[in-house]
């Protein structure tokens, strides 16, 4: 994922103002964008001044240091710095080339200055910020009438949730195995043999008689029997444990600082 940092300055908080609701309306989300005022109408504020070491490293992360090598880098580094530090500075961070394109023509559209025209204008003092002024509330109305700064509070909400971490699966199935065991196995036979013979016979000789034998065999019996081997119990064992979660919850901060206009009070008394 390419992703692209797109800057505007304008001239006035509203233009700012208006191009940042502008940017909501599309897929921009409201956490990649920072508006930081320093000036208006090519007039550099008091909260620049103020507090110029914090607004330097600002414009350092922007638009880098001035260890550049390159001399039309740095010209442009100093062009971008003296713009922006008499303005309202709008930062976008987007998720590809194509949105940070549409973010660059929406701020375009609310009158972002052109850096290298602006800073031109600022070397040879060509700058009228009243004539400037004017255009601007041709081209869009009241730029310095009214305007709305939403105060924002971040609400963070810590709980819990069951996940998966893995298991066991226990499965069983039945299996044969071949047996085999030799056994000698009895066959009985009975047989007649009956022989000539030549001897002289008595009355006991005539008597009824009756013999009977019975042939018997061995066959093999196979007989099974089953018992339990073994015994497999699954189930499990609950632990717990305290985790601290760190989080961050993001909230506006408003200073309201008043500011000295370029006539004070009494000179305007004495001039009327």
């Amino acid at each position: 994922m390419n992703k692209q940092t797109v800057i505007g300055v304008f001239d006035t908080r509203n233009q700012a103002s208006s191009a940042r609701e502008a940017l909501l309306a599309t897929d921009v989300a409201e956490r990649d964008i920072d508006v930081s005022n320093f000036g208006e109408h090519g007039r550099t504020g008091n909260n620049y001044r103020e507090e110029s070491g914090k607004v330097e490293s600002f414009f350092d992360r922007l638009f880098g240091d001035d260890d550049q090598d390159n001399d039309r880098d740095h010209r442009r580094s100093d062009a971008a710095r003296e713009v922006a530090s008499r303005g309202t500075v709008v930062t976008v961070h987007t998720e590809s080339m194509e949105n940070a394109q549409e973010a660059a023509a929406i701020m375009d559209r609310f009158g972002a200055i052109d850096f290298d025209q602006r800073y031109n204008e600022y070397q040879d003092d060509s700058f009228d910020a009243d004539r400037n002024r004017n255009q601007l509330n041709e081209r869009f109305g009241d730029v310095d009438g009214e305007q709305t700064l939403q105060v924002l509070k971040e609400d963070v909400a810590i709980g819990k949730r069951e996940v998966r971490t893995g298991g066991i699966s226990v499965r069983s199935h039945v299996i044969e195995r071949p047996v085999e065991e030799t056994l000698r196995l009895r066959t009985e036979e009975v047989y007649v043999n009956r022989k000539k013979v030549d001897r002289p016979a008595d009355n006991a000789d005539f008597t009824d008689r009756s013999i009977q034998l019975k042939e018997t065999s061995e066959e093999a019996v196979v007989s099974k029997e089953a018992r339990v081997k073994e015994e497999i119990t699954i189930g499990k064992k609950v632990d717990s444990r305290s985790e601290t979660i760190h989080e961050t919850a993001r909230e506006t901060d408003v200073d309201i600082k008043r500011t000295d206009g370029d006539v004070n009070q009494n000179n305007r008394n004495e001039r009327v």
